[in-house]
């Protein structure tokens, strides 16, 4: 570059430095300059000071063990603090240093996980993951702690304590609440049996998600059992051998994509097979553990069974508002799972007798084989297939074609406008990022209204080996306010598995991908605008039955036209997504609802049973009960050999409360329904929405933020509506 262009360039970036400094002083917002971000942290490269960054470059072995040192350390000196303030307690000097308390050990913890999950290096997966154990047990231990109890429930009868109002109240009923629920009304022999159990139950689940996340099975075919599947797709598992065999993962993106559109229906067996055993049968033997430990648990603390236990203080209130929920649910979606099982079914019929036309008749037992095949039942390994073929067919939907549509960069153009507008926020990259993987890119949150930099966010969008194989949003440190009037700045981190750009074409996302990043996106925007006061409370927070909720409201944005418009353009040609394909795509929205949701029946009807008193001796058990749930909800017979219960993740992390995901899908449509009302862009309804509900975090009863909202009581019209069941 010429010295004269460095002059020009040197006086443009003075001069504007100058009119924002000008610009500042008369109350106009300053110019956010893009590499302006938070600094890392100048402690621990784990243990970031309010307004901080996590310094993930730097972390190794010795980084994570100094943490926890450090961490420990501060948590006996705040329980000390507690302690000391006897005969004078007030909420400065109890609560405030509890919710403290739980800040730090939450904040690591999720780093933790975060680290166990994602990190390249064994060495330093294993250490996060002993370190996050060790964590989850000194959390579960705060609540059995005499000293701490005494000086909580000393405080909540005081006469400032009655005075409280608003999110100080409602803390304080919650910890004492959540006393209760942990013990302390009970002997100190039983209090020391409670926390060998919790202690049992934190490192099985560890185990048994381990189990899960190091399963490193491949699938390998011969080219000619890849019938209907893409030639580029193939080629890209191609083992470097002369029989020109193919290995196939078990990710995501390419389980679905496999089992969508391969015509073999043996090669989608074994897939399907290899995919229902990840885990398996040594995550089952976990399970009777698990379970018989949360049952002992229950039955210490004055329950029955361990879902009286996990209900007692979460939206549904109880386990008979459970059943009544599933049992409902299930007889409601029924008639429109049976319209949905004869399309496929039909489907599939139709082509195996054609196949048997066409086929080479060179025996009467070719053809009598050809006739039995004819009559199978549609199996679980069918679905993704024969729902392909009638999008092709009946709705003239082909995901290959739509996917061409939702290039990466373009989702996240259109996931970053959608929120920014509904929000008032704007997104700036950090382009010297501070992250765990040079793949992760890392954003800097402002809100327009008052130009406050109120968080920050990473998004880790492909799969690779030894991470984390699903999708998740890991809220790495949340919304607190202290007395001091600093913030803390809140950060999150996306943790995805999304088709990889391949030396062909870049990432291209199903529609349903899209709708699983607008999903945890929402999760992600939860914790970045959550306003809470205290720690315990903030972003997803919130009762586990409500927690989807924040999430499951963002995939309507995807279904509508005004927004699409913003951000669907094919990848080649830049044009917008054509108003036809997006009408019959909207036209087949439907498709399969009841099935699919009969299907998240069963889910939570298999977790609300295993917890809700069943015996269980064995892993045959939980096996049998498994085939028994899948023949009688929904629709499809049960494979025998497959395993899903030790494949099942969320019955470790939601443990009886998976039926969570539909409970709060109800609300979510509800909640959605004022947006319909006023356009998916409509910036006052999202003002309404951020400050009634996401603000709010878990700082009052979820029913409480829905009414708000709403302005009434919630219903479930808009659910019915939406999956084709309700008026229209």
């Amino acid at each position: 570059m010429k010295n004269s262009a460095k002059f020009l360039i040197l006086s443009f970036c003075i001069a504007l430095i100058f009119i924002a400094r000008q610009n500042e002083a008369i109350g106009i917002p300053k110019i956010i300059l893009s590499d302006e971000k938070p600094a890392l942290s100048s402690h621990n490269p784990l243990m970031p000071e309010p307004g901080e960054l996590f310094d993930f470059a730097k972390v190794n072995v010795e980084v994570i063990k100094t943490a926890a040192t450090y961490t420990e350390n501060k948590v006996t000196m705040l329980l000390a603090q507690i302690n000391a303030a006897e005969g004078n307690r007030s909420f400065s000097n109890t609560m405030m240093p509890l919710d403290e308390t739980y800040n730090t050990l939450q904040k690591l913890s999720s780093v933790y996980e975060l680290i166990s999950g994602t990190s390249t290096d064994k060495e330093i997966r294993d250490v996060a993951g002993e370190m996050l154990a060790k964590f989850s047990t000194l959390t579960d231990q705060l609540l059995q702690n005499e000293s701490l109890y005494a000086a909580v429930k000393n405080y909540s009868i005081s006469a400032e304590a009655k005075t409280l109002i608003g999110e100080r109240s409602f803390f304080v009923k919650r910890m004492m609440k959540q006393f209760a629920l942990n013990g302390m009304s009970l002997t100190a022999e039983k209090r020391d049996t409670l926390k060998k159990y919790n202690s049992t139950l934190n490192d099985l689940g560890i185990a048994f998600n381990k189990n899960i996340s190091e399963d490193k099975s491949k699938v390998v075919f011969a080219k000619n059992e890849l019938e209907g599947l893409q030639e580029d797709f193939i080629n890209s598992f191609r083992l470097p051998t002369p029989d020109l065999n193919y290995s196939f993962d078990l990710s995501a993106p390419t389980y679905i994509t496999f089992m969508s559109d391969c015509k073999n229906a043996k090669s989608r067996r074994k897939l399907y097979m290899a995919k229902m055993n990840v885990g398996g049968k040594a995550n089952e033997k976990l399970l009777v553990e698990i379970l018989n430990t949360r049952s002992k648990k229950a039955k210490l603390l004055g329950f029955k069974t361990y879902s009286q236990y996990a209900t007692s203080d979460i939206m549904s209130q109880n386990t008979e508002n459970v059943w009544k929920f599933e049992k409902g649910l299930a007889a409601d979606l029924r008639e429109k799972a049976i319209q949905d099982h004869a399309a496929l079914q039909s489907l599939k019929s139709t082509e195996l007798a054609s196949t048997i036309q066409q086929g080479p008749h060179k025996s009467l037992a070719l053809q009598a084989e050809y006739a039995m095949n004819a009559k199978q039942p549609l199996y679980p390994y069918d679905v993704m297939y024969y729902s392909n073929r009638l999008l092709k067919e009946n709705y003239n939907v082909d995901n290959e074609k739509v996917k061409e549509y939702f290039e990466m960069k373009n989702v996240i153009s259109g996931i970053f406008t959608v929120y920014q507008k509904l929000y008032n926020l704007r997104f700036i990259e950090d382009l010297n990022a501070s992250t765990w993987h040079k793949e992760v890119k890392a954003y800097t949150v402002f809100d327009n209204a008052t130009n406050e930099r109120i968080g920050y966010f990473y998004l880790d969008l492909y799969p690779r080996a030894d991470k984390y194989n699903h999708f998740a949003c890991f809220g790495l440190t949340g919304s607190k306010k202290f007395e001091n009037g600093k913030k803390q700045l809140k950060a999150a981190a996306l943790v995805c598995n999304f088709p990889p750009p391949s030396a062909d074409q870049p990432s291209l996302l199903p529609h349903s991908q899209v709708s699983t990043f607008f999903h945890e996106f929402g999760h992600l925007i939860h914790v970045l605008l959550s306003e809470t006061e205290l720690a315990y409370f903030a972003g997803t927070n919130v009762a586990t039955d409500f927690v989807e909720a924040p999430s499951q409201i963002m995939e309507n944005w995807i279904w509508e036209k005004d927004v699409l418009s913003l951000f669907a353009t094919h990848y080649k040609t830049g044009q917008i997504i054509p108003d036809t394909l997006l009408n019959n795509m909207i036209k087949a929205r439907n498709l399969n609802s009841g099935l699919n949701m009969l299907q998240q029946v069963y889910y939570g009807t298999l977790d609300f049973t295993l917890n809700d008193g069943m015996k269980i001796d064995s892993a045959g058990d939980i096996y049998a009960k498994a085939k028994e749930l899948q023949n009688s909800i929904t629709l499809y017979p049960f494979v025998e050999g497959t395993h899903f219960a030790g494949t099942f993740g969320h019955l470790t992390g939601y443990g009886s409360k998976y039926y969570g995901y539909l409970w709060s899908l109800v609300y979510a449509s509800d909640m959605y329904s004022e947006f319909d009302k006023k356009g998916p862009l409509n910036p006052e309804v999202g003002k309404r929405y951020r400050e009634k509900v996401l603000a709010k975090g878990g700082s009052d009863d979820a029913l409480n933020l829905v009414r708000n909202f709403l302005g009434r009581e919630p219903n479930n019209q808009a659910f019915l509506k939406q999956i084709g069941l309700g008026k229209k």
